[in-house]
């Protein structure tokens, strides 16, 4: 039978509205419309807003016996009353306004108040809370009427002064919560405008948006400067900020005055500044911001490191030997498959390994606990041998120091530097000691070593690096600050004449990629300038140094074969490229240019973990890898414990095949479930393509393995 809102409200209308003490309310077992599901507003809130308003809702009742009203609607205002009155802020008699309804309209009832009730939208609160603060309630009070934060009570008051346009299209939903609370972190209406309007439709996202509107200013979290200044002393220096109300951290701001951030930080280093001058450097200067160009003219000093004591070297040679024991049980651990004799006959190998032997959480929880005390014994290796280096007083009166701040937004110092102008007289000092020495006919320990720099055992600094003076004093046609802005310009013009030629711009892109990744048959093509700003790395090296069999591979033979045909295609001389590549059907330069991008492919990677960086590419081509490979001995299972072997085997071919593989010793398991897998087309998850989470269900390009027009690959051995 159903009813209409009409007749529902005609029942409510004809039932009577009384109060009745709370005590003699009990919630109703049969008459519960609304299941226990998540609340919108929680019980405290709730309570809270009670406990300042009243019970604005009646209840819903229906009369039982002994006097007692079971509830039939309202049973999340019934616990708000009850954690009242458990907190001692209500009395246990308190008056509730009810509803009463016969028992068989009760089911009714509670389905009106939950089926026609409509949410208020979020867009309503956030004014609504605005036009209490305005009718002259604190945060405070508005936060404890309703059960919730001040900072709550804050960040929805900032959420009503988004822009009004930017507001209805919220009210739409053309706009998320997490962007609006993005664009309500500035109070600029045009700005939050402009920066919305500014987004792709394809990459509307609280991030990129953040990217926009903060541009320019200086997270107080992120940027070194700001850590090393701290908020603190730029708010007290009258900085001018804006804090993002949003944000997880209450302490997270934006800085806006970057020159008084970098003079501050400045003044900070000063004190550091006097204490390293007074400690024999030449010179020292204060760089908030480090700039390798302003010093690429200085030469460096390599910072000695004095021999050791007998007991520094004891002790060295203690953590040393303790660390390489570590290691070699780690690797133990590592080697270890589970079948109880992969262990015999390592040496070095610790009751923790041995503990460990059939339980891969324990072995992990080992090598753990082996891997963090040597990595601790590694720091206290380090921090002795940096004891052993220090500056002579002698080193320091030719040299200078800069001090700045590091990206870990410490103070941080570039030390044993040679200004141009010193170097003469670095290169005197340097000249005069070995005439000393020769003259004295004396020899030290490095002279015995055949140490070829003449200022090592002298007192006088060895150099790691000194520029070359040689034109020092031509004075260029053209300053640095010209020929950029020449260049500049040149290249600007160069550019949008390209915009109109876009089979030059093919040639150019693919000529530039040959030379990257060509290069080594063409004599002196590293010496050529790069046409364009793009950096192309060919990754065979890495994929024969990540896998020894890649060779042999049928897909590293395809390519092999390609590379080799187009080498023999190209002019021997680089020069000579890019003119034939103008002289080329566009059909060959597309397919170079296919070729070249190919070998760049990437995606090698150590971690098991996540979607693969090349997933995108593999859907877009139908990938399918049991075409290329497939689970041999060689190239998988002698490689993984035999407790794995049998969880594959169990998986492809059932617990009657893999049942007897857990017997047998590691190699003869390995040879059986060699045989049970083949032709099975088994992959690791590594090697399967992944379904596309944001593609629908059906639909998209379909890719069809017998078009002529993919390429045949050689069935896998």
């Amino acid at each position: 039978m159903k009813f209409s809102k009409a007749e529902v409200d005609a029942i409510i209308e004809a039932s009577p509205r009384t109060f009745v003490p709370f005590n003699k309310l009990v919630l109703s077992e049969d008459h519960q419309a609304r299941s226990a599901t998540a609340p919108v507003m929680s019980l405290p809130e709730l309570a809270a807003s009670i406990k300042d308003s009243g019970v604005l809702q009646n209840l819903v009742v229906v009369q039982a016996a002994r006097g007692r009203y079971e509830v039939c609607a309202g049973g999340r205002r019934l616990a708000a009353l009850a954690l009242l009155v458990q907190q001692g802020d209500i009395a246990d008699n308190y008056p509730v306004p009810v509803l009463v309804v016969p028992a068989d309209k009760a089911l009714i009832a509670s389905l009106a108040e939950n089926c026609f009730h409509v949410p208020m939208h979020p867009a309503d609160e956030f004014a609504a809370f605005a036009r209490l603060l305005a009718q002259g309630k604190s945060v405070e009070d508005v936060a404890a009427a309703f059960g919730v934060t001040p900072l709550i009570v804050k960040r929805r008051m900032k959420l009503a002064t988004v822009s009004p346009q930017l507001m209805a299209l919220y009210r739409e939903g053309g706009i998320g919560l997490d962007c609006l609370m993005v664009l309500a972190s500035v109070d600029d209406h045009q700005r939050q405008e402009q920066a919305w309007a500014g987004l792709p439709s394809w990459n509307q996202r609280p991030e990129h948006l953040r990217q926009l509107l903060t541009r320019g200013e200086i997270e107080s979290d992120a940027d070194p400067l700001a850590r090393f200044v701290t908020v603190k002393a730029y708010e007290k220096a009258g900085g001018p900020l804006r804090r993002d109300l949003f944000s997880d951290d209450d302490r997270k701001a934006y800085l806006l005055d970057p020159a008084l951030l970098e003079r501050l930080a400045a003044d900070k280093l000063g004190k550091r500044a006097k204490q390293l001058l007074s400690e024999g450097w030449k010179w020292v200067d204060i760089r908030p911001r480090f700039a390798y160009d302003e010093y690429v003219k200085h030469g460096e000093l390599r910072k000695p490191r004095r021999a050791p004591t007998p007991e520094e070297a004891e002790a060295l040679k203690a953590l040393d030997t303790r660390i390489a024991a570590l290691h070699e049980q780690m690797d133990a651990l590592v080697d270890r498959d589970g079948d109880g004799d992969a262990g015999e006959g390592v040496s070095g190998a610790s009751e923790a390994n041995d503990a460990a032997d059939n339980d891969d959480a324990s072995r992990d929880r080992a090598f753990l606990a082996l891997e963090s005390e040597a990595d601790g014994l590694e720091e206290e290796r380090k921090a002795r041998l940096e004891a052993l280096t220090e500056w002579p007083v002698a080193w320091m009166a030719l040299a200078g120091c800069v001090l700045h701040v590091g990206a870990d937004g410490r103070a941080a110092i570039k030390a044993g530097l040679i200004r141009p102008e010193d170097r003469a007289d670095l290169a005197q000092a340097i000249t005069k000691a070995a005439e000393q020495k020769s003259a004295g006919g004396g020899g030290s320990a490095g002279d015995a070593k055949g140490d070829a720099d003449p200022a090592r055992g002298s007192g006088l600094p060895a150099l790691q690096s000194l520029p070359s003076a040689a034109g020092a004093t031509t004075r260029p046609v053209h300053s640095e600050k010209l020929m950029r802005r020449l260049t500049a310009q040149r290249v600007a013009a160069i550019q949008a004449e390209l915009l109109d030629r876009p089979e030059v711009a093919l040639a150019a892109l693919t000529t530039h990629l040959t030379l990257k990744l060509l290069a080594d048959p063409l004599h002196g093509a590293y010496r050529l300038p790069n046409l364009l700003a793009i950096s192309a790395t060919g990754n065979q090296h890495e994929l024969r140094g990540a896998a020894e069999d890649i060779e042999a591979s049928p897909a590293a033979q395809r390519i092999e074969a390609d590379r080799v045909a187009w080498i023999e295609h190209l002019p021997k001389e680089p020069d000579a490229v890019f003119d034939w590549m103008l002289r080329q059907p566009p059909q060959t330069v597309q397919r170079l240019l296919t070729f070249l991008v190919a070998s760049t492919v990437n995606g090698i990677t150590g971690t098991d973990a996540g979607r693969p960086v090349n997933d995108g590419l593999a859907r877009a081509l139908g990938l399918d890898m049991t075409r290329w490979w497939s689970a041999t001995g060689e190239a998988y299972l002698q490689h993984v414990s035999k407790a794995r072997v049998v969880e594959v085997v169990h998986t492809v071919a059932g617990a009657k095949a893999a049942g007897p593989l857990a017997a047998l010793k590691k190699d003869a398991a390995v040879a059986q479930a060699e045989q049970l897998l083949a032709g099975r087309g088994w992959l690791p998850d590594c090697l399967r393509v992944q379904p596309d989470a944001d593609a629908p269900a059906t639909g998209g390009v379909a890719f069809d393995a017998n078009d002529p027009a993919r390429t045949e690959a050689p069935a896998c051995a």
